[in-house]
């Protein structure tokens, strides 16, 4: 059937796409003279992409009549009847707009792989960096916020159309207010770092997390709202929609001090010879493994906080979420150790 065809397809193309995320990363590091420096300036420009989607598809496909504003969702419209099927309609674009950076990235840099012998092993020594204390506390605290984090994706919609009535046409734009704040915190990033070195930015980075889904969790405690609309159909904002929606400021602590970090700090801790691998290996426990996690995670999350695998309960479901950050902020907080430092001045 349909879904069946969507599933196989959707399959087969995130085992392809997927990988490239951290191969993306490795081609940074190998090209950029000062990584701390210039990643975050790389890898902002993803942002600014996903900026650029979440507005653009609702401005021309799903309203009509808009007019821009100063805050979030940013512009507000009428919305076309028939606005829910269209979201079908990203599958297409994207799908289009995939071919068409497939041929940008024929243009890249040209990063040809090793040829030393000891680059044969390379990914098995990448696992072995496991056995170092550092690499196997980040790595067990990053899985769990891999888990939250795909988690967040998969569930700010329904709790900002379900629990605070936020129209659907105005979900994605909204959420940009997170992308804003993640520019703002790459760019500060490489401060960060030299003021409070790894440990204590990722330990923040994980501290964020705790506090925006305790907010959600607080701000869920309450009735569900009504539609975000006045009688004439025009966005209106309620208390708890506003704290929701400016809330995401956290989300560029979350994702800029946690990950962005980490990616950094494995680049720094692996040897020459295996950072491209090293970079595989973790691309593949928070890209891979960790999304993988959270799709059954939600569904006992469904389960327990809501009926038939659909959370009906966001307070339950993210003041969950909101402990596991707090836990993998402590383990990072007392168990990690940065092991640069130790190599430098050793």
């Amino acid at each position: 059937d349909t879904f069946s065809a969507w599933l196989v397809l959707a399959t087969l193309y995130s085992l392809l796409y997927m990988p490239t995320l951290s191969l993306t990363n490795s081609m940074a590091f190998v090209h950029l003279d000062n990584s701390e420096r210039d990643f975050p300036r790389v890898r902002v420009w993803g942002t600014i992409g996903w900026i650029a989607a979440s507005w653009l598809f609702p401005m021309i496909w799903l309203q009509s009549n808009l007019q821009l504003q100063m805050l979030p969702p940013f512009f507000v419209g009428n919305e076309v009847p028939d606005a829910t099927p269209r979201l079908a309609d990203t599958l297409k674009i994207s799908g289009v707009v995939a071919f068409l950076y497939a041929g940008f990235c024929l243009l890249l840099p040209n990063t040809p792989p090793k040829k030393d012998g000891v680059d044969k092993l390379a990914f098995k020594k990448a696992f072995s960096l496991l056995t170092r204390k550092s690499f196997a506390v980040l790595v067990a605290a990053s899985l769990p916020v891999a888990v939250i984090h795909q988690i967040y994706f998969m569930q700010a919609g329904p709790f900002f159309e379900n629990q605070l009535g936020m129209l659907v046409t105005y979900i994605a734009p909204a959420m940009t207010v997170g992308q804003f704040a993640e520019i703002a915190s790459l760019a500060l990033l490489g401060t960060l770092l030299m003021r409070l070195g790894f440990k204590w930015t990722i330990t923040l980075g994980a501290l964020a997390y705790f506090a925006r889904y305790a907010i959600w969790g607080m701000i869920s405690l309450q009735d569900s709202s009504g539609p975000s609309v006045d009688a004439a159909g025009q966005f209106v904002w309620t208390a708890s929609l506003m704290v929701g929606v400016f809330s995401q400021i956290l989300h560029g602590l979350c994702y800029a001090c946690f990950f962005a970090s980490a990616f950094m700090y494995v680049d720094r801790v692996a040897d020459d010879d295996i950072r491209n691998s090293a970079q595989t290996v973790f691309g593949i426990i928070i890209l891979g493994v960790g999304p993988m996690i959270a799709g059954p995670v939600l569904g006992i999350l469904g389960n327990v906080f809501g009926e038939a695998g659909v959370v009906t309960n966001f307070a339950g479901m993210w003041f969950t979420l909101s402990a596991i950050a707090l836990l993998t902020a402590a383990l990072v907080a007392f168990a990690f150790r940065d092991e640069t430092i130790l190599r430098s001045s050793g």
